[in-house]
């Protein structure tokens, strides 16, 4: 069996949903999903030249001559490429050989994955074009973020001038409420974007206003959803050492499952300082491509949770990432903004591993989630977890027709 061409199919989501297809000389085909990025694409279909007449199968080979090529290049947008295209090649490997991508990654520890849902800053989030600016998707009527200035701007750390009422507590417990009520066990907020009132959003500081306000938040959701749900916080990587042990230290009584990316993420040794201070656990790793980045945030930034993104990663690095954070007894969460393809990837993958405590949904505004998986006997999640399956491959295949309505416009769907 040999590769004969590589396409892509991009679907406007809460992100670019990135659609890979690898076709083989034996008319076996599999799909996967790529990490958003400017230029995506592009890039993807570059890899034509050194995967086009290889044989499928040789996964690691293959792998590894397409990350030397990142080499002369920047690493990020290629390892997004190449995510989406790995998991493409172990989708057709285990439809050619009729099995389920996690027995070819050693077999499976769990029957159900559980899933944390995002749930934001207690509002569904808007759709983001690969530049992080807001967008109305064209199947909700196309436009630009100018045509409607009651939608909130996507700001990572920043003051809201349009919608400061917007932002309350009882928006965040409402949101809560009704995820706990659909099943979730685990939810993730945001605490830092958007503010009710003016921010520093330079200087990496937090004011006291901000850390009483994020912890009024997280002490009333944890009030309404008791201590039978989990709740993790994002911060977006947007605050220094002192603010981040501050807010740290005031979230301690609603013991958090995680406080996710407090600092940016090239400072290792800043990690150690914020969790050394805290009782709270600290977690971080969507912005790191390479096992020897989460080694050093086990070793040097004394982390006891991990959290890598699916797509980035890719399901064999993330597979071999599992055994060396079990080596510490560390454990993974994984961060995932995908649609249901790369979301099962996800599933597949925290079947494998042991040491996995849960899989992020990001996706819970998309409304045409289960829509475009084919076949389908209901909801991809129930009561907060997916069921692994056993069916070749990941197990789901797009239902074309239904994705095509949901194309990005100037992007080519795989013809």
């Amino acid at each position: 069996m040999r590769i004969t061409r590589i396409s892509t199919a991009v679907l406007e989501a809460n992100f670019d949903w990135t659609i890979v297809r690898v076709e083989t000389d034996e008319g076996v085909t599999g799909h996967g999903e790529a990490f958003v990025g400017p230029g995506l694409t592009a890039v993807i279909r570059e890899f034509n030249e050194i995967l086009a007449g290889e044989d499928p199968t040789s996964i690691d080979r293959l792998i590894r001559r397409m990350k030397a090529s990142a080499i002369y290049c920047s690493p990020g947008l290629l390892y997004h490429a190449i995510g989406g295209i790995e998991s493409a090649l172990l989708d057709l490997i285990g439809k050619r050989h009729k099995m389920p991508v996690w027995q070819i990654l050693g077999g499976k520890y769990r029957d159900f994955v559980t899933i944390y849902a995002d749930c934001h800053a207690g509002e569904a989030l808007e759709s983001i074009t690969p530049m992080l600016k807001p967008r109305t998707p064209h199947w909700m009527g196309g436009g630009t973020p100018a045509d409607n200035d009651a939608r909130i701007s996507v700001r990572h750390h920043g003051w809201d001038a349009n919608r400061p009422e917007a932002v309350t507590p009882e928006a965040y417990v409402a949101r809560a409420t009704q995820m706990a009520a659909r099943g979730f066990r685990i939810l993730k907020f945001d605490v830092d974007v958007p503010m009710p009132f003016e921010t520093d959003e330079y200087n990496r500081g937090f004011c006291l206003r901000e850390v009483d306000f994020a912890a009024e938040i997280v002490q009333n959701v944890r009030k309404a959803v008791g201590l039978d749900v989990e709740l993790a916080i994002d911060c977006h990587w947007n605050y220094g050492v002192a603010a981040a042990v501050d807010l740290a230290r005031a979230l301690e009584p609603a013991r958090l499952a995680w406080l996710e990316d407090p600092l940016p993420p090239e400072n290792i040794p800043a990690f150690r300082e914020v969790q050394s201070a805290t009782r709270t656990p600290i977690a971080t790793g969507e912005n790191h491509f390479f096992r020897l980045d989460f080694q050093r945030l086990i070793t040097e930034g004394g982390l006891r949770i991990l959290a890598p993104d699916v797509q980035k990663i890719g399901l064999w690095e993330g597979k071999k990432l599992a055994d060396l954070a079990d080596l510490h007894y560390v454990n993974l969460t994984w961060h995932n903004i995908s649609g249901p393809l790369g979301t099962m990837a996800g599933v597949h993958l925290c079947a494998a591993a042991p040491n996995v405590l849960a899989l992020e949904w990001h996706a819970a505004s998309v409304p045409f989630f289960d829509e475009i998986v084919r076949d389908s006997e209901g909801p991809m999640i129930v009561d907060g977890r997916i069921r692994v399956p056993d069916a070749p491959g990941l197990g789901i295949e797009l239902d074309l027709d239904a994705a095509y309505k949901y194309r990005k416009p100037g992007e080519a769907f795989f013809e």
